[in-house]
């Protein structure tokens, strides 16, 4: 093989193996998988200038590569790739920082994109040389560097742990040890500058140290517990005859905040610091406790608190434990919260509830059937949820439209029963044509998201249709003219749908016989005009029918004939 073969997907190869046997040659295939890679670039070194690290290599060997990645991560991997691993992959800790697209260019300086590296960190680095279709070489041998300790490096910004109730900072750092003492010679002194916030917009002179040996300052000008607000420090660097030397790296004390929700207390704290913090330590002082106790732990600047007590009081603090990568420095770094309080409220609406629909045309009546799946909620643990909503609740609220176009309008509540569905009749209606919706509320006024929306339309009720024969005979059968369902041949209660109808009846010399809006229609066989009963025989209709619909009245006509028997002249 050679750089040519390099590829990011592997060649396959198909072995084909014939014997010697008699009188018929046996026949065997094998397929295998064959990735040729790029060895890596060789001799990468670091050396940290001023606040970046400038990186160099050499060339790679395969020409036909287009460029390079560069990698980095806090602190030497010791990984060992393995014979045939390309790349830089992300167990290894390493990200990637930057991607060069030039073959011939062979150093880099990293200096954060011009924010700069941070003091107190070694900094590692891996090279790798990539290809047209993203094939990667092996990774270069691990080259570290770590910026020159010739400024402060702060380590704890924190409540003061002696006494965490006073709520003052302190804050510590770590002396310059690399100082250029020719370039800037002595006496030193230190300069304290706060800013409230995590901001750096109006940052305050709040002390000044002498000497490089006093490290330490405790600012009792501030109250963690009661700022409501982050601290942010900076420690500048001063030689007293030639002045500003350098600063630290910022970093703020941990702001613990809380979000109060049904049985539950979020924490979500927010340090901005230069070192890593590996883990956080959750402390807590329960209702009619005097002190405060490890309650979990996190790796994440967030946890939850489950299973208090509404209307109680919970106090906090976190405590983080983190470190530099470079030796030589305190570690761990421990550094403290402020205190905070907190009472769970209930601020959770209960879940989304679920709806159907049972239509009773003879009646005009809708009857709504609703409930709270368990599936989709929490309720003291013993359903299935999320953070979000719970299985509590009090009474479903009713909703109706008229119409798609029309707004909705409660028109009822109906009493929960857990895990139970309940049902809510709308009676004395015009049309059973509509739409409902309904949602959730508990005992606090939370309100849930809308059910799903169900819509009663106008083929929910049999349809429209007129017989061809009836008999006014005033025997009580058959004695009016009057709609039907097609279907099952019986009586239908046309208001279910229809709005109104626009019906003529006339005899076969195209005189009118009756006329009428009434959906029920109701011809009881005489003649309009002059109330005389009609002779038995065919009789023909127009009717235009204006039906109910989603959305809104719509019309179909019905032409047909009519013969009336048993007419009582």
């Amino acid at each position: 093989t050679n750089c040519s073969h390099v590829r990011f997907e592997p060649f396959s190869v198909v072995f084909k193996a014939t014997d010697n046997g008699l009188p018929v040659n046996l026949v065997n295939f094998k397929t295998v998988f064959i990735k040729v890679i790029s060895p890596p670039p060789l001799n990468l070194q670091a050396e940290a200038l001023g606040n970046g690290v400038n990186l160099s290599w050499e060339k790679s060997v395969c020409e036909n590569a287009v460029g390079y990645k560069v990698y980095r991560r806090s602190g030497e991997s010791n990984w060992d790739p393995s014979h045939c691993e390309t790349g830089v992959p992300p167990y290894t800790g390493f990200k990637l920082i930057q991607t060069i697209e030039d073959f011939n260019t062979l150093n880099f300086r990293d200096d954060n994109f011009g924010n700069g590296l941070v003091h107190g960190i070694n900094y590692c680095y891996r090279v790798t040389a990539y290809f047209i279709d993203e094939a990667e070489s092996k990774a270069s041998n691990e080259t570290c560097a770590y910026l020159k300790r010739d400024v402060p490096i702060i380590t704890h910004v924190s409540n003061d742990s002696t006494d965490l109730t006073a709520g003052h900072c302190l804050v510590i750092w770590s002396k310059p040890t690399e100082l250029d003492t020719v370039q800037y010679p002595g006496p030193y002194k230190y300069v304290v500058k706060r800013n409230l916030g995590f901001g750096w917009d109006n940052p305050q002179t709040v002390a000044t140290l002498d000497g490089l040996n006093d490290t330490i300052f405790l600012d009792t000008g501030v109250n963690l517990n009661t700022a409501g607000d982050a601290f942010i420090y900076q420690i500048d660097l001063e030689s007293v005859s030639v002045g500003f030397i350098g600063s630290s790296q910022r970093a703020s004390s941990i702001f613990l905040g809380t979000q109060p929700t049904d049985q539950e207390i979020r924490l979500v704290w927010s340090p901005i610091v230069p070192w890593s913090n590996e883990k956080f330590i959750i402390f807590r002082k329960g209702p009619g406790e005097n002190d405060f106790d490890s309650i979990g732990l996190s790796e994440l600047p967030y946890y939850r608190d489950q299973g208090l007590v509404n209307g109680k009081e919970y106090c906090y603090y976190i405590k983080a434990v983190g470190h530099y990568s470079l030796p030589g420095l305190i570690d761990p770094l421990i550094n403290f919260s402020q205190l905070i309080c907190e009472e769970p409220v209930d601020n959770k609406p209960p879940c989304r509830p679920f709806i159907w629909d049972t239509t009773y045309c003879d009646l005009l009546e809708n009857e709504i059937g609703m409930i709270i799946p368990l599936d989709t909620c929490n309720y003291y643990d013993t359903c299935n949820c999320g953070v979000f909503c719970d299985c509590q609740a009090v009474e479903y609220h009713v909703f109706y439209a008229r119409s798609l176009e029309s707004g909705f309008q409660q028109i009822g509540t109906v009493d929960y029963e857990y895990d139970e569905p309940v049902y809510y009749l709308h009676r004395d209606l015009e049309s059973v044509v509509g739409c409902y919706a309904v949602t959730a509320v508990d005992s606090l006024g939370n309100v849930s998201d809308t059910s799903n929306i169900v819509c009663i339309g106008y083929d929910a009720c049999p349809v429209y249709c007129l017989p061809n024969v009836f008999t006014p005979n005033n025997d009580g059968e058959n004695d009016t003219f009057i709609p039907m369902d097609c279907e099952e041949g019986g009586p239908i209660n046309p208001n279910a749908n229809v709005d109104h109808v626009d019906m003529t009846i006339f005899n076969r010399w195209g005189k009118v016989m009756y006329t009428t809006e009434d959906p029920m229609i109701n011809w009881d066989g005489k003649n309009q005009n002059n109330n005389q009963p009609c002779s038995d025989g065919v009789y023909f209709y127009v009717c235009e029918v204006f039906i109910l619909t989603l959305d809104g009245i719509d019309s179909f006509t019905l032409k047909g004939s009519i013969t009336i028997f048993g007419s009582p002249n």
